[in-house]
């Protein structure tokens, strides 16, 4: 899968933790694209965004063809 730089931003600031801002239409786009591809989770208690396995792996594909 081909990542656009908004989606690897999006799942690099998950694997690394950092604190997501508020997200515009356009953000909310990119979030709701990874959430329904499986790369990305939204888990409850405290409700917050996670990278998954498959998300993991497109990162790291993404990584390898720069």
């Amino acid at each position: 899968m081909n990542l656009t730089y908004a989606q690897y931003d999006f799942l690099e600031a998950l694997e690394n933790g950092w604190r997501l801002k508020p997200a515009d239409d356009a953000e909310d786009r990119v979030r709701q694209f990874c959430r329904k591809n499986g790369l990305a989770e939204v888990l409850a208690k405290p409700r917050r965004w996670s990278i998954t396995p498959v998300g993991r792996a497109a990162l790291q594909a993404a990584r390898s063809k720069e």
